[in-house]
């Protein structure tokens, strides 16, 4: 795992690296030349191994540094325990150990919180690869900023997957920056090999300049080896080493320093033989020594070479090693090989298995040394040690390492650590190192890779004696089987259950969450007896997912706290956190205060994890829309992109949706509910919600109608609060008596708690509240009182401002029914709704009557009562009438205001006499000839305009005329419009009556109707 470049551009004092290598030379420099003058690009450097790619671009990124560039650089190695994305781990510390204060400040900034992260400084799990790609690719744009940047990522055939997208993304999303991207691999390797990397390397050559080398000519040769020290070369041995090296100059320069000295003429047949000759020169505790140091990696610490082969004078005899530039010192106590040609000729010379064990055991004895080791690299030694080092051991140390790359957002790397443990594993460890395995996939939606894994699992634990394996198998399914696998979760299940509990017989007859919930209490019950911790979470958090809903938050708090106590003494952070975060929301549902101690306990333990910070922002989101903090989580909500929640990004539409409903802004909060909601099982339930704040019953009323036959199935425990929050507020809106029946049984029982919902993402406000808006529609108004002062004070003692400010507005209407002064209360509910920003509420001053339109929507206020309606076309009559006080309105002018003037005056008088008859029949005459006319020339656009001009007449004539073109009275029209306006009116109060009793009583005593409409009260509304 080094970042090693051992510059070998340099021979005897005499530059080497243009030897055969003007043409790409010349392109590398001026690619370099153009990103310090305009903007940047991707050049790739192929060839095989020893050709003299890393020469090349060595030399190029010298001359860069020298002309002010920024140099960063990383490398690749061929390992399968090598950390994800490890070579721009390298780059990102690199560039953090050379930038200048301001610049890596400035990094930072445009990276926001990954780099920590990539750098293993933080632990998280993925929420995908784009966040890191978007970080690592904005710190080096923004550095770019001041001075050109050039990365420089070496052997790219043994780079992870995620290392060559992110240099394909940074690629795509850098190229008009001065950032320079250059790449080398080996295209032999890769190409036509079947190579995992092939299609992803060969896409990136489409966009790339790439550079191809290729051996050197017999000349080239022979000015290399004339480099190396050998004098004059004889012809015959320079073209005896170009056949045998084909002009790999590594080849080459390998072997001519073999023979400078000696007087044999015979090339060695093959690299290795060369490297093997070079060895054989250094003392035989030396080559010893480079053998061990091969299996540590292209990077070694002498610390651990010297535990491991138990050797005090290691740095010492290395001394010889780097004199024959077989190493080279990379920092202090730490040492590479100058190429891997040498290392694996090394490696294949050693006992690997032995050493590997020897390496796992000095790490197991000293953990002061371990501390400096990746874990990846120590789970690769275990492993490769197996069986001369414990395989037990070796499935510890991989599944730490599978953690340790799931903190880093690696699932790649995690998985296959745990694919190399499952097999080492006895056949219990095996199936929960399956089922976590699977799990990963579930998260990564690879359903079908996931389910394989856990068939597998459930096969295993089936042929097993104890019962908790299969328990655990079945916990799994039970909470992430799709509905195609519903046989296989049912049968492991049920045998689960049978087996725990001891039984001959399956119990077949019983539902499956029956069988299921008694299997999980029996689990748990085993696991704590037998002080098997982690079986002893799993069942725990099943428990916890199972009691969800209503009326189980004590239960909850209890399950949570034992959570976290059994994470604390597993040192799992992650595990810590969760708990504490479904703490504070149990302790929310109970009405607890407490909840906002635990809720800040619970942001205390969010700086290690992307992912709990994520979790975190929506936790604050949450709470300060609770507390009325709306601008404060309305920034929240505008800082969530979709890459945050990519399997859930519904959820932040969600939080917007609550956010738009608390403040009173109802049509927004319904466009929410369209395509950003997609994905949310029941987006119906929250336009019914919506509805039912708007005043609209019967479409609210249509939903709920149509769920209560269904709602023990539609409506699991972490939705159904929401679900019994729609059917409260709907049963007292429409005054439905079976509603508020079911309501009112539904929500009596918990008198003093909270609705939440969905994990926390949903508060629907205090029990206490909904109670009291059932009793105020069967006009219980003590009732009234006594629930709804419970849930304001409960708000206040919650910090939750808006759910106290609408308890105390249904607070006025029971007050007013009651026949109480409710002015006092009614300016404080409208003076905090405006501090609040609480537009349903703070609309209009308390005493002032409202009769206002909002949309399709009529906000109608009276007496210290507020109601919403949806419009009507009696609303609207009513709305001219109480803006012209004291005057009569023509009944027809109410129907039509747009007709003619004489249709508002009463009388008999012909509509349209018999001249204007005739002039209306020339016109039209007219029209016709002039569209006929138009329509013949072609003129479409004209005889179009002139067909409107003839419709818009014809529609006057027939608003004059009856059938068959008769004349009709103006006392005709003037009688349909009383008779129409009158209705109108009427159905309105008779709605009125239902909603706002006191308002349609002060109208029907005030309005008259007849041919003449007139309002006779002296309010002063407020109409707008």
């Amino acid at each position: 795992m080094c970042v090693l470049s051992v510059d070998r551009s340099t021979l005897g004092g005499v530059n080497s690296a243009f030897i055969g290598r003007d043409h790409p030379a010349g392109v590398l420099r001026g690619e370099v030349d153009r990103v310090r003058d305009s903007h940047g690009g991707l050049v790739l450097v192929t060839g095989e191994a020893g050709i003299g790619k890393t020469t090349l671009v060595t030399t190029a990124a010298d001359e860069a540094r020298r002309q002010g560039t920024l140099v960063l650089s990383g490398s690749c190695w061929d390992s399968d325990s090598v950390p994800g994305l490890w070579p721009w781990v390298q780059v990102v510390r690199a560039l953090r150990r050379a930038a200048t204060e301001d610049e890596w400040a400035r990094a930072e900034e445009a990276a926001g919180d990954a780099l920590p992260v990539l750098l293993g400084e933080r632990s998280g799990e993925t929420s995908g690869e784009f966040p890191l790609f978007d970080a690592v690719t904005s710190a080096l744009v923004a550095v770019s900023q001041s001075r050109p940047v050039m990365v420089v990522l070496d052997d790219l055939h043994w780079a992870d997957a995620a290392s060559v997208r992110l240099l394909a993304f940074a690629a795509q999303h850098a190229w008009f920056e001065r950032l320079l991207l250059v790449g080398t691999y080996r295209d032999v390797d890769i190409e036509g090999t079947g190579h995992p990397l092939e299609p992803l390397l060969l896409s990136l050559v489409s966009k790339a300049t790439t550079l191809t080398l290729t051996g050197l000519t017999v000349d080239e040769v022979g000015d290399l080896i004339a480099l190396t020290g050998v004098d004059r070369p004889a012809p015959e041995l320079v073209a005896e080493v170009h056949r045998r090296t084909g002009g790999n100059p590594f080849f080459v320069e390998q072997t001519a320093r073999l023979w400078h000295g000696t007087q044999t003429g015979a090339v060695p047949p093959g690299v290795r033989d060369a490297v093997r000759r070079r060895l054989e020169a250094l003392p035989d505790d030396t080559h010893r020594l480079l053998a061990w140091a091969a299996v540590l990696g292209r990077e070694f610490d002498a610390a651990l070479l010297a535990a491991a082969t138990g050797r005090a004078d290691v740095e010492r005899r290395l001394n010889r090693a780097i004199a024959a530039r077989l190493i080279a010192p990379v920092g202090p106590g730490r040492y590479g090989f100058v190429h891997d040609l040498v290392r694996e000729t090394l490696e294949d010379d050693q006992d690997r298995r032995a050493a590997h064990a020897a390496v796992a055991r000095a790490l197991d004895d000293d953990p002061v040394l371990a501390a400096t080791v990746f874990p990846a690299d120590r789970a690769r030694h275990a492993h490769g040690g197996v069986p001369d080092y414990p395989a037990e051991r070796a499935v510890d140390l991989l599944a730490a390492a599978a953690r340790d790359a799931m903190s880093r957002l690696s699932t790649e790397e995690s998985a296959a650590h745990l694919r190399r443990a499952i097999p080492l594993a006895a056949p219990e460890r095996r199936v929960a190192l399956l089922v976590q395995l699977g799990e990963s996939y579930i998260h990564g939606n690879e359903v079908e890779r996931a389910w394989a894994h856990l068939r597998e699992a459930a096969e295993i634990a089936r042929g097993l004696d104890s019962a908790r394996p299969l328990a655990r198998v079945a916990v799994t399914l039970h909470r992430h089987g799709p509905p195609r696998e519903s046989r296989l979760t049912d049968e492991v299940v049920r045998e689960a259950h049978r087996r725990i509990y001891g039984r001959e017989e399956t119990d077949t007859t019983s539902p499956l969450e029956t069988v299921f919930r008694e299997l999980v209490f029996q689990a748990t019950a085993i696991a704590r007896s037998g002080a098997d911790e982690e079986s002893l979470s799993v069942g725990l958090w099943a428990q916890h997912d199972m009691v969800l809903g209503l009326g189980s938050a004590a239960e909850r708090v209890r399950l949570t706290g034992e959570l976290t106590d059994l994470a604390r003494a597993a040192g799992d952070r992650d595990m810590e956190w969760f708990a504490a975060s479904m703490r504070w929301v149990a302790l929310l549902e109970l009405g607890d205060p407490a909840y906002l101690d635990q809720f800040r306990d619970t942001a205390a333990l969010t700086d290690h994890s992307p992912r709990n910070q994520l979790s975190s922002r929506i936790d604050h989101t949450i709470i300060d829309t609770l507390a009325g903090r709306f601008a404060r989580a309305g920034e929240l909500l505008d800082g969530f992109t979709e890459d945050d929640l990519p399997d859930c990004h519904n959820m932040i539409a969600y939080m917007r949706w609550v956010w738009l409903l608390r403040q009173g802004r109802h049509g927004e909060a319904g466009a929410v509910l369209g395509e950003p909601m997609a994905g949310f099982e029941h987006p119906d339930l929250l336009a019914a919600i919506t509805a039912a704040e708007q005043g609209r019953t019967e479409a609210a009323l249509r939903y709920v109608r149509a769920t209560v036959p269904r709602a023990d199935t539609l409506f699991g425990g972490h939705l159904r609060p929401l679900w019994l929050r729609a059917l409260a507020q709907t049963a007292a809106l429409a005054r439905d008596s079976e509603l508020i029946k079911l309501a009112r049984k539904e929500l009596a029982d918990h008198s003093g708690s909270w609705l939440v919902a969905l994990y926390g993402f949903d508060v629907s406000g205090p029990v206490d509240l909904w109670l009291g808006v059932l009793d105020l529609a069967e006009r219980r108004w003590d009732d009234a009182i006594a629930h709804l002062t419970a849930a304001a004070d409960s708000a206040e003692a919650m910090d939750a401002r808006p759910w106290a400010v609408d308890a105390r507005a249904w607070l006025v209407k029971a007050y007013a029914g009651r026949g109480e002064d409710t002015t006092a209360l009614s300016a404080q509910i409208a003076a905090d709704a405006e501090r609040l920003g609480m537009t349903q509420h703070s609309a209009a001053e308390p005493d002032v009557p409202q009769f206002r339109r909002e949309g399709p929507v009529w906000s109608l206020a009276f007496g210290g009562t507020h109601v919403h309606m949806p419009d009507t076309k009696g609303l609207r009559d009513l709305h001219a009438l109480l803006a012209n006080p004291g005057t009569d309105i023509p009944a027809a002018h109410l129907l039509d205001p747009q007709a003619s003037a004489a249709v508002r005056t009463v009388g008999a008088d012909d509509m349209l006499d018999e001249r204007a008859k005739a002039e209306y029949r020339r016109r039209l005459d007219r029209l016709d000839a002039e569209i006929d006319h138009h329509t013949a020339l072609g003129d479409d656009a004209r005889a179009a305009a002139l067909d409107r001009e003839r419709a818009a007449l014809l529609d006057h004539l027939r608003l004059a005329a009856g059938l068959s073109g008769r004349t009709r009275r103006l006392g005709d029209e003037a009688e349909r419009a009383r008779k129409a306006v009158t209705a109108r009116i009427r159905d309105t109060l008779r709605k009125l009556d239902e909603r706002h009793p006191p308002l349609a009583a002060h109208l029907r005593a005030a309005v008259t109707t007849g041919t003449t409409c007139r309002y006779d009260g002296r309010l002063p509304w407020q109409l707008r």
